[in-house]
């Protein structure tokens, strides 16, 4: 996403750092491409200096510091009068002082800080010995200031430190107040940095030079002498492999606007929507929305190759056809018969022409006025001609023509392009093709078609107590056959990858060893010790939604992983069928080329009764009888045979309602599903 990655590890120390490198100075890694320089700088104006050079070679840059951006809620608000995170920047950025030699006036800032609040703090902490009244030096002796002691993104970093702290171990407050000065200066002279989430909300912004918090200890550092260096390296590596999800996943925070641009954000931070711990009040993901997402995010990732238009049922058309020639390509008999030009008969019996027209075989010459010519069906109309009349009107009498009835001008004649012309559109582009769909390329005059390169989709099963099926131990692996066959059905490429133990290294090597364009997982998807995916996912990969208001379908988790795709399904095989294609499918057709794809829903009446309550959607297992929908008989989600039984679902959507028989539900059959 970045050519350049800038990660700084800040320090808002009073003196010149000494000329041999050391720990607690500024660290800063330049990643371009992937390609790493780490450089150590004695003060914070060479820290800026080495930054602004990087800045002026013009590469699409993130630039991450390790201090707080913002600070908690009101705190912008008391200060500035602004709910905003860089008024207090601005604000900073006229009264700290920052010497060359590091020497700096930030605890007297910090005073005219505590000064606008009411009570006494909210800042703490300066070296011992000095006097500084309107600064405590511990943080038990403050009180009545107003301020949370945490912004919320540090409910999810719990080793994070508070903002308002200046002093001693841990502090990060004093680097927030330098820094963030710092930054006001370096946005004023280089207008093309944006800062994340302050000013894009929480969303990806491609094409812009990114401003971003960051914190190294949520990454194990490269080996280096110095810890410092190895962070900004370690730190470095992990942006460059970071999705977008890092920067939309904290959207489903409540309040998500607000803590934006007041308090900011940890870019890497996910919030509980990653690990089912939602806060009290925090709605579940609805359907739609996970939708909206994949429809989204999941482009088309498939090349495009030509085939023999044979080969072509069950692939997906690459691009729009228009017919090379027409169908019919003349106009042709649609019967067996005799062919004449109707406006040339005169009454009584019909000369006839010697010769014939034969499909293959058309007649050379040129019907002679009032005359017929024997034609078979598909034989190529003569000229001289435009009308057929069928064999079993007509009795032949020596060179003679008798006709029971004269039909119409252009009777039983199909015309020249009648079903499609040269240059009409014929299939269009995304078109999953079927042995009908080849026989009309065929017939507009395509021998080869552009098709798709199949999507290669990965299906992982996941547990200790899986086993393979046919065993009479442990739980069998319903879950990787049965996807495995849905993917076929779908027109894609399955690729099997296996069942891996409860392990976090396992399950981790199997992911990144998958050569594949998406994947689907079951099982581990929770928030269990053994449920080693969401960790993963959380540490690791990249999230779009965790928790759908589903049932069946909880847990599941839609995100990705080393970029690629990843549909953590649920353990449970009716939870994971229903997942699959529900969501799975339309986003893995649109990665194949075959454009968004939601099935037709019927409305139909209820064979059954239920009460249903509002806040998830919910599918239920059913089948047509007589034109009325019925369920299976329990909602279980551990009755695999209801899968067998159903050929469809009826889905309820997250309101609550009532359902008597009679009553008019939403029928999804599995054949539009693609699994009939």
């Amino acid at each position: 996403m970045f050519e350049l990655i800038l990660v700084a590890d800040w320090s808002a120390s009073s003196t010149r750092d000494p000329a041999t490198p050391k720990k607690d100075a500024v660290w800063i890694c330049a990643d371009l491409h992937g390609e790493q320089t780490v450089q150590y700088c004695r003060t914070r104006a060479d820290g800026i200096a080495f930054i602004e050079d990087w800045l002026a070679r013009g590469h699409r840059t993130l630039l991450g510091f390790d201090f707080a951006m913002g600070w908690p809620a009101g705190f912008a608000e008391v200060l500035t009068g602004e709910r905003r995170a860089l008024a207090v920047w601005d604000w900073l950025a006229q009264r700290i002082e920052d010497g060359a030699d590091n020497r700096n006036n930030r605890f007297d800032v910090a005073q005219e800080i505590n000064r606008a609040f009411p009570g006494v703090g909210p800042l703490w902490g300066h070296p011992a010995g000095r006097s500084y009244p309107d600064l405590p030096e511990r943080g038990r002796d403050r009180c009545d200031h107003g301020v949370p002691e945490h912004r919320r993104v540090e409910d999810y970093a719990p080793s994070a430190q508070s903002a308002l702290k200046l002093f001693t171990t841990g502090s990060v407050g004093s680097q927030a107040l330098m820094g963030c000065a710092a930054l006001a200066g370096l946005r004023r002279r280089h207008p093309s940095l944006t800062v994340w989430p302050q000013e894009t909300g929480f969303r990806f912004v491609p094409d812009t030079d990114l401003i971003v918090e960051i914190y190294p200890s949520l990454h194990e550092p490269d080996p280096h002498e110095i810890k410092d260096a190895g962070q900004v390296m370690a730190t470095a590596r992990a942006l460059r492999a970071a999705s977008a999800d890092w920067f939309t996943a904290p959207a489903v925070e409540p309040d998500a606007d607000r803590i934006a641009a007041e308090e900011g954000w940890i870019l890497g931070v996910l919030p509980p929507s990653s690990c089912f711990a939602l806060p009290p009040g925090t709605d579940w993901t609805p359907v739609d929305t996970a939708l909206e997402t994949l429809r989204r995010d999941c482009a088309p990732v498939t090349g495009i190759e030509d085939v023999p238009v044979g080969t072509a049922t069950g692939r997906i058309l690459a691009r729009s056809l228009v017919a090379t020639r027409a169908n019919p390509p003349a106009t042709n008999a649609a019967v067996d018969g005799w062919a004449f030009d109707h406006a040339t008969l005169r009454p009584g019996p019909i000369p006839v022409a010697p010769g014939r027209a034969a499909a293959g075989q058309p007649f050379a010459g040129v019907v002679p006025p009032g005359h017929a010519l024997r034609i078979l069906t598909g034989a190529e109309v003569p000229a001289g001609a435009d009308t057929v009349a069928l064999q079993e009107d007509a009795m032949v009498e020596g060179d003679r023509l008798k006709l029971k009835a004269i039909p119409k001008a252009g009777a039983n004649t199909r015309g020249a392009g009648e079903d499609v012309a040269t240059g009409d559109p014929v299939l269009p582009a995304g078109r999953l093709m079927r042995p009908t769909d080849v026989g009309f390329a065929i017939a507009a005059g395509h021998g080869t078609l552009p098709v798709r390169t199949p999507l290669r989709v990965g299906v992982l099963s996941t547990g200790d107590e899986i086993t393979a099926p046919g065993s009479l131990t442990g739980i069998p692996d319903v879950n990787r056959p049965m996807l495995l066959a849905m993917l076929r059905a779908w027109g894609l490429a399955p690729v099997d990858l296996g069942c891996v133990p409860d392990a976090g290294n396992a399950l981790a090597a199997a992911l990144d060893g998958a050569e594949v364009d998406a994947i689907l997982t079951s099982g581990g998807a929770s928030a269990g010790d053994e449920d080693h995916l969401s960790r993963l996912l959380r540490d690791r990969g990249g999230v779009h939604h965790w928790r759908i208001a589903i049932k069946p379908g909880r847990p599941l988790a839609l995100g990705r992983w080393n970029g690629t795709p990843l549909f953590g399904l649920p353990g449970n095989p009716v939870a994971a069928f229903t997942c699959a294609a529900l969501f799975a499918r339309p986003a893995l057709l649109q990665m194949a080329g075959a454009g968004w794809r939601m099935p037709e829903r019927l409305s139909v009446p209820a064979a059954f009764s239920k009460r249903k309550k509002a806040g998830r959607t919910e599918v239920l297992r059913a089948r047509l009888r007589d034109g009325r929908a019925e369920v299976f008989r329990s909602e279980g989600s551990g009755l695999v045979s209801g899968l067998s039984w159903a050929e469809g679902f009826v889905l309820l959507d997250d309101a609550a309602r009532d359902v008597e028989p009679g009553t008019p539900v939403p029928y999804l059959s599995f054949a539009a599903l693609g699994l009939g």
